[in-house]
């Protein structure tokens, strides 16, 4: 788990929050250094640790699919390798710890796992294929929580909260409609749940704002029962869901177009939001087109399971009419919610803000710069998942020393936060 420092309580904001729209305030009189001010330019000092992953290197360090890492309180980095059904611990300085799992359905062994969490005292749970598997900190098996796709199992990007539970959106699938060749029931909203550590249960704790969508139950028809399900290109733009606990256990949410990050309570009250005036940009022709290409160049197999990608559906694609602030968000050791804005094209990198959860603004980074890792550690740890030149997959470790004031001058315009 994350240890990090207090943050304040804010108080209940009204019902306003539970929408997505944006937030009309005026941001021309705001002082640099509020979220109301224009963007205050930050420089990231950071310094390399180490590099993990070798084609030609020894067992532990030969990796598969990675899709997770977490760091311990004691700084190891815990690297989960989906293909490989394993987690490599490696330690602060990048030797070698232990692995754990193993392919299969035995205590201990994996399935294609997707997520980890890693406990105060060093034991982890990961969300496996079927179950979530929880492990003492040197890796001894501990209990399997079973999971099933047709009453709700965790999706590959969950959180968890400090008691170890897991926060996600949910992959539901109803087998007995597939066989039958009908449409997947979505539930109204995007629910975002709880599975707790001790029964695994699923519980809905939020359900977050969805932009209305007349063509969402076409897009999920099954065309017969022995078709493969087909994933078409949809709609480009869609405010996506983004979500981080705090270190109280609140959820920091993004279910907006607009510049607004909910923090949710346990019970899932909504508590209060950090807003900066920033006013969504309207899609235009090229973003439209840009997004086609970005579709048809998906470097994603044919098939998948059963599953069908249709890159030749980016002609229909349909698209949202504004592009959402906010691409990412993501929780650091220290409490501060690290803020991507989305690209002024609408799909390159854009700044990252750096806020905490009771509104302050510590500043904001370049699109150039720094970026949201894979996981952020102890004492600035940040580690990346990363393909090298040579196709190999590595975990690049880095530690940031200091945030420091960006100098200006004439090609550094400071964007005004109601622009």
């Amino acid at each position: 788990m994350k240890t990090r420092i207090p943050i304040l309580i804010m108080s209940v904001l009204g019902s306003a929050l539970a929408c997505g729209d944006v937030t009309d305030r005026p941001g021309s009189d705001g002082l640099p250094g509020t979220l109301e001010g224009p963007d205050v330019m930050l420089t990231a000092v950071t310094e390399d640790v180490y590099t993990v992953g070798e084609y030609m290197g020894d067992d532990w360090e030969s990796f598969g699919l990675l899709s997770d890492v977490a760091f311990d309180g004691a700084g190891n980095a815990h690297i989960v390798d989906m293909r490989a059904d394993r987690v490599v611990v490696v330690a602060p300085d990048g030797s070698f710890l232990r692995m754990v799992g193993g392919s299969g359905e035995g205590p201990g062994e994996l399935r294609s796992p997707s997520s980890i969490h890693v406990f105060p005292d060093g034991g982890y749970a990961i969300n496996s294929t079927g179950a979530i598997e929880v492990f003492a900190p040197r890796g001894e098996h501990l209990r399997r929580i079973p999971m099933h796709v047709s009453t709700g199992s965790p999706r590959w990007d969950a959180k968890a909260f400090p008691d170890g539970s897991f926060v996600s959106t949910v992959l539901r699938f109803d087998v007995e409609r597939y066989r039958q060749g009908l449409a997947q029931l979505d539930p109204p909203g995007r629910p975002i749940e709880i599975f707790p550590i001790e029964h695994g249960k699923p519980q809905v704790l939020y359900t977050a704002w969805e932009l209305p969508d007349e063509e969402a139950g076409t897009r999920n028809t099954r065309r017969s029962a022995g078709d493969p399900a087909r994933l078409r290109a949809g709609r480009a733009f869609e405010p996506r869901l983004h979500f981080d606990v705090t270190a109280d256990g609140r959820l920091a949410v993004v279910d907006s177009i607009g510049y607004r990050i909910k923090l949710i309570a346990r019970d899932g009250n909504v508590l209060g939001a950090v807003e900066r005036p920033i006013t969504p940009l309207a899609v235009t022709e090229p973003m439209r087109e840009a997004a086609r290409e970005r579709h048809r160049a998906r470097d994603v197999p044919s098939n998948v399971g059963i599953f069908r990608i249709e890159k030749e559906s980016a002609d229909a694609m349909t698209f949202a009419e504004e592009v959402p602030v906010i691409a990412n968000i993501a929780v650091d050791w220290d409490d501060r919610i690290w803020v991507e804005r989305t690209g002024e094209d609408g799909g390159a990198p854009g700044p990252i803000d750096i806020v905490t959860p009771d509104g302050g603004y510590v500043g904001t980074l370049p699109a150039d710069g720094v970026r949201i890792p894979s996981a952020f550690g102890p004492n600035g740890l940040m580690a990346y998942i990363e393909t090298d030149e040579f196709g190999v997959q590595v975990v690049r470790v880095i530690r940031l020393v200091s945030l420091l004031p960006r100098p200006t001058g004439p090609e550094d315009e400071q964007r005004p936060a109601s622009s």
